[in-house]
């Protein structure tokens, strides 16, 4: 987005990406340990249920 002209950037879009996407999975991890749920656990079932989709 910051390439596109759509988010404020200081010119290190790379690093600053990085940033947020490590920040974005701590939140999800922080949120599934509030919520009891095994983040992998979520994960595997999401990829099995997106693999038998993909494959009809």
């Amino acid at each position: 987005m910051s390439q596109q002209g759509r988010w404020p950037t200081n010119g290190e879009t790379v690093p600053e990406l990085e940033y947020k996407l490590g920040e974005c999975i701590w939140w999800i991890i922080i949120l599934a340990e509030r919520m009891d749920i095994k983040i992998c656990e979520a994960m595997k079932k999401f990829l099995s249920k997106t693999e038998k989709l993909l494959q009809d």
